[in-house]
This record gives C-alpha cells, structure tokens and sequence, in this order.
C-alpha cells in the first residue's frame, strides 16, 4: 500500500458518521447502518468501516460513533 493510498483511507472522520445515517429507525443491525449509509452517499470507508464492526446492533448513532472511534483504522 502505497503512502497515498494510506492517507486516503484515513480522510474518514467517525464524528462524520450521523450525517450518513438519516433515516434510521434505532435499535439497527450493522447490515442496515451500512446500507444506509451508502444509499445517503457515505465514504465507501465509512461502509466498510461500519460492516467490520464487533457490535451486531445499535441503539444510537451515538454509540456507532462511539464504536467507530474505538476501533483503530484497519490498513
């Protein structure tokens, strides 16, 4: 992976994430976040992001933000 290609993946903010997910009726499966996520035009990180994610269900946007932020940047 080259430099350049590292640095864009990083461009994804987590605090970034709600704006992506309007439209969500809560408590919602990982599945549902991140199809949401990419039919209101989300990064194609921040799906990937979403589908790589521990947590099977959440509550809150909150608490994706919360789990995107806990989870290191995969490489």
């Amino acid at each position: 992976m080259t430099p350049a290609t590292q640095e864009a993946m990083m461009d994804f903010n987590p605090d970034d994430a709600p704006q992506y997910l309007e439209g969500v009726e809560y408590p919602a499966s990982k599945e549902e976040l991140a199809s949401t996520a990419e039919s209101n035009g989300a990064p194609s990180e921040l799906v990937e992001r979403i589908q790589a994610l521990g947590t099977p269900e959440f509550s809150s946007a909150e608490e994706i933000v919360s789990e995107l932020r806990a989870f290191p940047q995969s490489s």
